[in-house]
């Protein structure tokens, strides 16, 4: 390594004013031609030959506490803006004023709630009574209490009587006899065509009044608005909390009671029509109902996965909340109910429409004159060009039926319901669906459509178990609390004996039918008058009309049930002379209505001879 050279002071004084001079006389230059490039290499020059003490020294870094006091401010000033709301919410709070539960219009999104506290206990909102039976339980819960909420649409509800002779009644005085010591209570959640996402919402309501139990009974209702229900499936979790938050505070309620316009129906009132937040199905819109409905698979499609989306979405909820579920898989009538609407299937050529009506029209000219096989077998030629038709299938089921190969004659049935283009029953993927959730999930299941159909002869439950298209008769919702309180105790939810003896609960029948008004079941009849109506049942009224004895029989029975007892008479009569294979039947019915609490057992030695089981045959 080479010695160092030693300057004087002088000698690096001159060589900085060289260098200091000689970027002076480039600075012009440097200008003249590229001014932006020159004052860059400028900078450069003067931080290479400027010594480093001439540079202005650095700031030191700010203090970590600045930035915490700016948001210390920024809070403060957020705090005292929030300030007024605040202390309003807590004015209205003390002076328990607009509670979000007393709110006709709370819910973000315009879901109201279902009960609203009335001093001591929660009763049905007055804004709902139009759909909903009234309905009051305590808020403070007793230590003995066991709690049933149970969701569903009109079957639910009790349609078309009350609450007061729907399953979840008869399941409540069943446990209540089966479990002394135990306040038992089943509150009817059922709403009067209340699709499943509208009850998703109702039970999230329900889960905070800690039920013992929920029971989901749905399916009949999805087709009936005319949405898809999409939106609702984006619904995050984060806003979904933050929706129940906001819907909790009392200033939102009091700002809705003061600023809406909306108004419920007053109570009592036959008006169904409230608000765009409630039900507003298509059938209600006289004109335009139910001729908007048509052959559409991609809306069919959507609706049901939708239903699907909400059952899963009301099962998690419950398990999230830890209360025990169980499915309720609901039937229909299918040996009475012809289909509410038909069309051709898509693709359809005017002259193959042509040739189907000609088969059609000779069939059922057949079928008026009791040739039945004839009428098969044009009915069949009329199948092979339009296999969707749903008069048709209900056509072609009831010759079969009629001809005695009921097995055959239930898959035409089961095809007129699906097919049907106003679909008021429940079809068969929300059935099969629930069966497999209930399995996926281990959720306990009470399959009251087979229920029902294994009381009628054939297995083809038509007047003789429903009132109309979907709702069971009185006896029908019986047979479904029994089995439900059946599987409360094989699950052990609540300590009851094993069996409630027959004389017992027919007693508790009795009594408790006997303090029902006068005019309960007349009422019924007017109700079911409406509900054909609305539906358009006068369309198809001539495919209503009894074919044989067995269909006589099972007018009779309904006609029992409604209270029409002179219509009923005469309907038996014609059975029963038409065709004697109906007697065994009638006494049949009678030992029912005497389980049912509707008849005195005296009346048993009066029936024709019978056993006590429902006889073979239709």
């Amino acid at each position: 390594m080479g010695t160092p050279v030693h300057r004087s002071w002088p000698e690096v004084l001159a060589d900085h004013s060289a260098a200091a001079d000689r970027s002076v006389r480039l600075t012009p230059h440097l200008f003249h031609s590229h001014p932006a490039p020159a004052l860059a290499r400028l900078r450069q020059v003067t931080a290479v030959n400027s010594p480093a003490q001439d540079s202005p020294p650095p700031k030191p870094p700010a203090p970590a506490t600045t930035s915490r006091r700016r948001w210390w401010f920024r809070l403060g000033a957020l705090l005292v803006g929030l300030l007024p709301l605040i202390l309003f919410e807590a004015v209205l709070r003390v002076s328990d004023v607009a509670r979000p539960a007393d709110d006709p219009l709370a819910g973000i999104g315009g879901q109201r709630p279902l009960f609203e506290r009335v001093g001591d206990v929660y009763r049905t909102a007055r804004a709902k009574q139009n759909f909903f039976g009234t309905q009051e339980f305590p808020v403070a819960k007793p230590t003995n209490a066991f709690r049933i909420f149970a969701f569903g649409g009109s079957t639910v509800y009790g349609h078309p009587y009350l609450n007061d002779t729907a399953f979840p009644k008869w399941l409540e005085l069943e446990l209540a006899a089966r479990a002394p010591g135990r306040q038992v209570q089943a509150i009817n959640c059922g709403g009067i065509s209340y699709a499943s996402y509208r009850l998703a919402y109702v039970l999230r309501e329900a889960l905070r009044h800690q039920p013992d139990l929920v029971i989901l009974a749905m399916g009949h209702n999805d087709f009936l608005e005319d949405r898809t229900y999409d939106n609702l499936k984006t619904d995050s979790v984060a806003r979904h909390w933050l929706t129940e938050r906001a819907a909790s505070l009392r200033t939102v309620a009091w700002l809705r009671q003061k600023f809406s316009r909306t108004t419920a129906a007053p109570r009592g009132t036959d008006d169904s029509t409230t608000t765009a937040a409630e039900v507003d199905t298509r059938l209600d819109h006289s004109s335009a109902g139910y001729a908007s409905y048509h052959r559409d698979a991609d809306w069919h499609a959507r609706v049901l996965r939708q239903f699907e989306h909400s059952f899963r979405a009301m099962l998690a909820d419950c398990r999230a909340a830890k209360v025990p579920v169980i499915i309720i898989t609901l039937g229909s009538n299918l040996r009475d109910c012809p289909p509410f609407k038909s069309e051709h299937r898509a693709g359809l050529s005017p002259a193959q429409e042509d040739q189907w009506q000609r088969h059609f029209d000779a069939a059922t000219a057949a079928d008026l004159r009791d040739d039945l096989p004839a009428a098969l077998a044009r009915y069949r030629e009329a199948e092979a060009i339009d296999p969707q038709h749903a008069l048709l299938a209900f056509r072609i089921a009831r010759c079969l039926d009629r001809l005695g190969q009921p097995s055959v004659a239930r898959e035409h049935y089961l095809r007129a319901k699906d097919e049907d283009i106003c679909p008021l029953r429940m079809l068969e993927r929300p059935y099969q669906f629930q069966h497999a959730l209930a399995a996926e999930s281990r959720t306990p299941l009470v399959d009251a459509r087979t229920l029902l159909e294994s009381l009628s002869p054939d297995a083809l439950p038509g007047n003789d178990l429903y009132l109309d298209h979907v709702h069971p008769t009185l006896g029908g919702h019986q047979q479904i609390a029994r089995a439900l309180a059946a599987k409360v105790h094989e699950l052990r939810l609540l300590p009851t004996a094993p069996a409630w003896p027959d004389d017992a609960r027919r007693a508790a029948y009795t009594t408790h039918l006997q303090n029902l008004p006068p005019a309960y079941f007349a009422n019924g009849r007017r109700r079911v008058d409406w509900l054909e109506k609305w539906a358009k049942r006068h369309k198809l009224h001539e495919e209503t009309l009894p074919r044989d004895a067995f269909a006589w029989l099972r007018l009779g029975i309904r006609q029992y049930d409604l209270g029409e007892a002179q219509s009923s008479e005469a309907s038996l009569a014609l059975a029963l002379k038409a065709d004697p294979r109906t007697a065994p039947l009638l006494a049949a019915h009678g030992r029912d209505l005497v389980a049912q609490g509707r008849l005195g057992a005296e009346i048993i030695k009066c029936l024709p001879a019978g056993t006590n089981a429902v006889p073979a045959g239709r």
